[in-house]
């Protein structure tokens, strides 16, 4: 696994809409992307909340930075045919206990030989992340041609509860990976999945 809320009333909300626009932008089995990864992360003006800065500029990384240390999940990325990868985090400075939306953003993509050895890291991926100790997983809705969501729920040392969101979804040969962190109540998953929507975008909206 790498880095690695609530739902509103019964309505059409603008999270749905950035999906349901996205729920036929699978890629095509026969379709290879080819593009470097960092021009498919979601950059800073795509945020959605106000005040974000750079805490680590994107930058392609390897396998092993991927791995976290865990050899397992390296060997699944060198056997799924990964070919480059590159990642990006955002942060903001504002008052934790009354934050609403993510304080910190991790944004990965992983590009692989085939869609079938990005499908099979991702599978991996997911039953990895199911099996962290406190997920809970959550549905996504339509997004990319596969994907998957958890929460996790610790306290900080200052007694507040926080919250990271993972999710992980493919689009034809690229995995990605967002992971949203902030107050527990404050930060949900729709926050999470309208920065997928906006990173698919880029994916799906320019040429191979």
């Amino acid at each position: 696994m790498r880095p690695a809320g609530g739902w509103g009333v019964r309505a059409v909300t603008p999270v749905a809409l950035a999906m349901m626009t996205l729920a036929g932008c699978g890629m095509d089995a026969s379709t290879t992307l080819t593009g470097d990864p960092l021009r498919y992360l979601i950059t800073i003006d795509q945020l959605v909340v106000a005040d974000f800065t750079v805490s680590s500029p994107a930058a392609h990384v390897d396998a092993d930075t991927l791995a976290q240390g865990d050899p397992g999940a390296a060997s699944a990325l060198a056997k799924g045919g990964l070919q480059s990868a590159a990642t990006v985090e955002y942060q903001r400075n504002v008052e934790f206990i009354t934050s609403n939306g993510p304080l910190d953003v991790v944004a990965t993509v992983e590009r692989f030989a085939s869609a079938s050895g990005a499908s099979s890291v991702y599978a991996g991926d997911v039953r990895r992340l199911d099996a962290l100790p406190g997920a809970i997983p959550a549905s996504t809705g339509p997004l990319g041609d596969q994907a998957h969501a958890i929460s996790t729920v610790k306290t900080t040392s200052d007694g507040f509860m926080a919250v990271e969101i993972t999710v992980e979804w493919r689009v034809g040969n690229l995995v990605n990976i967002i992971v949203a962190r902030g107050r527990y109540g404050g930060t949900r998953l729709d926050d999470a999945l309208v920065l997928a929507a906006k990173q698919t975008a880029n994916e799906v909206g320019g040429t191979p």
